[in-house]
């Protein structure tokens, strides 16, 4: 949470991370952003520099002394036609559209990296949540169970992985001391 000292007055600002979703086909890559209802088309900024960074940036007030703000940095693609994207904000999604040129023409090597990913979007997700912060805290806990989860999957298999290690030593201590 930042702070920001006005004339007698203090002003807060939460920092949300917008829910992201990525489409991708061979011409296009659609970024869906979930953005919290209250925020309008004029609180948003998208700009692209000349090294390729689509950075999106907004924010709304809460209330007298609360506001939200947010920023989202993404590389677009190498063979995007950066002068064709556009954007259009609905229902509280931003939908920001990059045309691809011709992937043939982009190369060999550019059509073999691209992934292309097919996603529905939940229609709980279109509903999106109030301004006040029950946007940040339900994708928070989300992240933190998701990152949670790797980490015992992490731990279980390294468990089972040295657990197999000490069976392979013990089986050979075994048949080493075992007379022939």
């Amino acid at each position: 949470m930042a702070l920001n000292m006005e004339v007698g007055s203090m002003h807060f600002y939460d920092e949300i991370e917008p829910f992201c979703r990525w489409k991708r086909t061979e011409d296009i890559d659609i970024l869906e952003l979930h953005l919290p209802s209250g925020l309008k088309k004029e609180h948003l900024k998208i700009q692209i520099n000349n090294s390729g960074i689509l950075t999106i940036t907004g924010g709304c007030p809460v209330d007298q002394n609360k506001s939200i703000r947010f920023r989202k940095e993404t590389k677009v693609a190498k063979n995007c036609r950066r002068n064709e994207i556009r954007a259009k904000f609905s229902k509280g999604v931003l939908y920001v559209t990059m045309p691809k040129t011709n992937p043939i023409a982009a190369g060999p090597l550019d059509a073999l990296k691209r992934v292309t990913s097919h996603s529905k979007v939940d229609d709980d997700m279109r509903n999106s949540p109030n301004c006040v912060g029950e946007f940040h805290s339900k994708f928070a806990s989300l992240r933190q169970r998701l990152w949670r989860k790797r980490v015992v999957e992490g731990v279980a298999a390294m468990v089972v992985v040295a657990g197999a290690v000490v069976g392979v030593v013990k089986a050979y201590q075994y048949f080493m001391a075992s007379p022939v």
